[in-house]
C-alpha cells in the first residue's frame, strides 16, 4: 500500500510539474493545494509551492512553503532554495541602497 501511495505521489507532482512547465499557474496552484490538503506531510509538494510562488516573487509565501518543505525532509532541496531568496532580496536590498 504504501509503494501505492508513493507512486501516485510522484504522478501528481510530474503532473504538476508538466503544468509548470506549460504555464499553467493557476491550474497547478489549484493541483498543489489540493495535493497538500491529502498530504500535509508532502515535502516534494511544498517544494513545488515554493517554487511557484517564487516565480511569482512573492518571497515570503515561497520562504514559509519551502520552510514547511525543510522540516519534513531536513535533507530535501528546500534549504538551498531558502538560501537562494535569501541572497536575491540581499542582493536587491543593496541595489536599492545603492541606487539614489
Amino acid at each position: 500500500m504504501e509503494k501505492k501511495r508513493a507512486i501516485s505521489e510522484i504522478m501528481t507532482a510530474l503532473q504538476i510539474e508538466a503544468l509548470l512547465r506549460e504555464g499553467m499557474v493557476e491550474q497547478a496552484y489549484e493541483q498543489l493545494n489540493r495535493l497538500l490538503e491529502r498530504e500535509p506531510d508532502n515535502a516534494y509538494g511544498w517544494y513545488l509551492l515554493g517554487g511557484l510562488y517564487r516565480r511569482q516573487q512573492l518571497w515570503g509565501e515561497a520562504i514559509n512553503a519551502y520552510g514547511k518543505a525543510k522540516m519534513i525532509d531536513p535533507d530535501g532541496p528546500a534549504a538551498t532554495a531558502i538560501e537562494a531568496i535569501y541572497e536575491i532580496l540581499d542582493y536587491n536590498n543593496m541595489k536599492l541602497m545603492n541606487n539614489p
